[in-house]
């Protein structure tokens, strides 16, 4: 019998991604006018499409747009032929799921392209004590050596699938006291002077590693493995909270070396142990330290709710709040955040240090330390320095960095840090990421775009290239003697975050993707279609949607692997409210105020593909 006599099932294509459109066709002679009825499931044997079609002269077919568990999505379709006789065939396609981006914008697309390629390049596996870890290679740092913290994380949990090994080796290498180090030597090179690991004047490590673990953990979504190495990441903050080099006794607040924001360089220092506290380190609160152990209180709470350790929640909870009330009330000055308070006595002349528009501002916006109207002044702070320094780009690492005539640095030859070069003052990428996500998240979406689209130019000029720093005018800024990278995963993070969970607008709440707040910004970008995906390759989960903007309608079709979704929709200033529909039956929304800008929210449950429907 020839396969149209008995029946087939043919897919085009037979490969494809989330939401792509599939055709579904089924030939068989027989068919002459009877209904057939289509049954899809995922590869987690759950339905998603239950379709009854008319068929034709020997054939009938429909379009499926797929969704639900990637993988195998298997096929049956049923009939009734001569006799009144039950017949079904089967028939399958297979679901690939990544992350990525596809509007009608042409610049997001490549700029998308861009950062993919470019934290891929980043990547490094290499051994340290004959165990393979997955970590990156940044800045002027060499391959062996691993240069914590994992601040890449949150953008490489997008694409790769081992984000664990690096906080296993990290932690693998803690000291008894809880205190860990900010770099981890391979066995291809296992010392620096002798050891395998060191620990530099860095105040932020044990917080930052704590946030960052938390990030890990929403992508892997292991709670077994984060209950094991909970009580490392406890007893590392907990070294913070108490060991007296790194706590002020009298405010209960970090304290460091006199550095330059969050950089490793301490200053004045005699000769060239500017990295290490002696005796001539001049120690100050510095506002990024606050606010990063802020932020690591907060995802610690909320990580210890989801495994049901309430008290370690409230625990923690506290502390957040302490964090948060003694920090604003200390370095706030009522336009932005003061760099850093002095505990000891160190004078810089007639140079006024209060002005300085510090980098951790930007970090205060994104991890939530300022509320909204502080988080605009800082935006604003941002954008009027810019016009009044005539700089190229916003990055600042400083604003204005210290000046040469008060010889802190050198300023020529190989490591120069004059006024306006590397971390005194020289522009960071990762700094405008920073300020484009917090623009995006605070009714300034206008600039955070324009913001891309500098961030696209400077990349495309170098060929794709980011560097860990830039001078004034946006040239690519290099002072290390070796080791450059042309690829640097600091910078290429946070505006990879900006396209991924600002623009296209999707967050994992929790883990795995079961909660999304997914808050589509297209009209920013005057992008009329786009569809978004993002995946963690660690646990194989995802969200997707399709956006299309026609006329006075909003569709967004989308599916996943979890459970709900907490829509959070930029409209265009349509004016009026518009009427919202979820699969064609009319549902509850909410509209929002950010500054200017108008939000639609509706919640949803994730179940195979939906349309939500947002009508003028």
């Amino acid at each position: 019998m020839k396969l149209e006599e008995a029946g087939v099932v043919w897919t085009y294509p037979n490969t494809c991604k989330p939401l792509d459109e599939v055709q579904i066709v089924f030939r068989c002679n027989a068919l002459s006018g009877q209904d057939v009825r289509f049954e899809v499931t995922d590869a987690g044997h759950q339905k998603y499409l239950d379709r009854v079609v008319a068929s034709g002269d020997g054939q009938a077919e429909l379009v499926v747009m797929p969704g639900a568990q990637p993988g195998v999505h298997h096929i049956r379709v049923w009939t009734s032929l001569a006799g009144n006789s039950s017949y079904n065939r089967c028939g399958s396609f297979r679901v690939n799921v990544a992350s990525g981006i596809s509007c009608d914008n042409a610049m997001v697309d490549e700029l998308f392209g861009f950062l993919e390629e470019g934290l891929r390049q980043t990547i490094d596996v290499a051994n340290i004590e004959g165990k393979p870890v997955t970590y990156y290679k940044a800045a002027d740092n060499s391959r062996e050596n691993f240069a914590f913290p994992a601040f890449a994380v949150a953008a490489l949990r997008y694409f790769i699938p081992d984000v664990k090994s690096m906080f296993e080796a990290l932690y693998g290498q803690q000291w008894p006291d809880g205190r860990l180090p900010d770099h981890i030597y391979t066995d291809a090179n296992p010392d620096w002077n002798g050891k395998r690991r060191i620990r530099t004047v860095m105040a932020d490590l044990e917080t930052q590693t704590a946030a960052l673990f938390c990030k890990a953990w929403r992508a892997h979504g292991d709670d077994e493995w984060a209950r094991e190495l909970l009580p490392k990441v406890e007893a590392a903050l907990e070294f913070v909270i108490n060991e007296p080099t790194l706590c002020d006794e009298e405010r209960a607040l970090i304290k460091r070396p006199h550095t330059l924001d969050e950089w490793d360089i301490q200053f004045p220092s005699d000769g060239d142990d500017h990295s290490f506290i002696n005796e001539t380190s001049h120690f100050v609160l510095m506002q990024g330290d606050t606010s990063s152990m802020f932020e690591a209180c907060r995802l610690l709470a909320e990580l210890y709710t989801a495994l049901g350790r309430d008290d370690r929640a409230t625990y923690w909870r506290k502390r957040q709040k302490h964090y948060n009330k003694a920090g604003n009330d200390l370095f706030w000055d009522g336009v932005k955040y003061k760099h850093h308070i002095h505990l000891d006595s160190l004078d810089h002349g007639d140079f006024d240090e209060d002005d300085q528009l510090a980098m951790s501002n930007s970090w205060a916006v994104t991890r939530g330390f300022a509320d909204h109207p502080k988080a605009v002044s800082i935006l604003n702070e941002y954008m009027r320095r810019l016009e009044t320094t005539g700089d190229r780009l916003p990055w600042w690492s400083l604003q204005p960095g210290y000046p040469d005539k008060l010889g802190y640095f050198k300023t020529e030859g190989a490591w120069s840090m004059k006024q306006g070069e590397y971390c005194n003052g020289g522009l960071f990428p990762w700094v405008g990421g920073e300020i484009c996500r917090g623009a995006f998240q605070h009714g300034m979406e206008e600039l955070a775009y324009s913001m891309l689209c500098e961030f696209h130019s400077v990349v495309k000029r170098d060929h794709g290239a980011v560097f860990t720093w830039y001078d004034l005018e946006g040239n690519p800024g290099i002072n290390a003697p070796h080791h450059q990278t042309n690829y640097d995963p600091w910078g290429l993070t946070p505006w990879t975050q900006a396209v991924i969970e600002e623009l296209a607008g999707i967050q994992s709440e929790g883990k795995r993707f079961e909660r999304v707040v997914c808050c589509p910004r297209w009209s920013a970008a005057r992008s009329k279609c786009a569809t978004a995906v993002a995946h963690f390759p660690a646990s194989n989960t995802y969200f997707a949607y399709k956006y299309e903007e026609c006329g006075d309608r909003i569709s967004v079709s989308f599916t996943g692997t979890g459970k709900q979704v907490a829509f959070r929709i930029l409209i265009p200033g349509w004016g009026g409210r518009p009427k919202v529909a979820l699969d064609g039956e009319a549902v509850a929304s909410r509209e929002e105020m950010v500054e200017e800008s108008v939000y639609i929210n509706v919640d949803a449950e994730i179940q195979g593909v939906r349309e939500l429907t947002i009508v003028r």
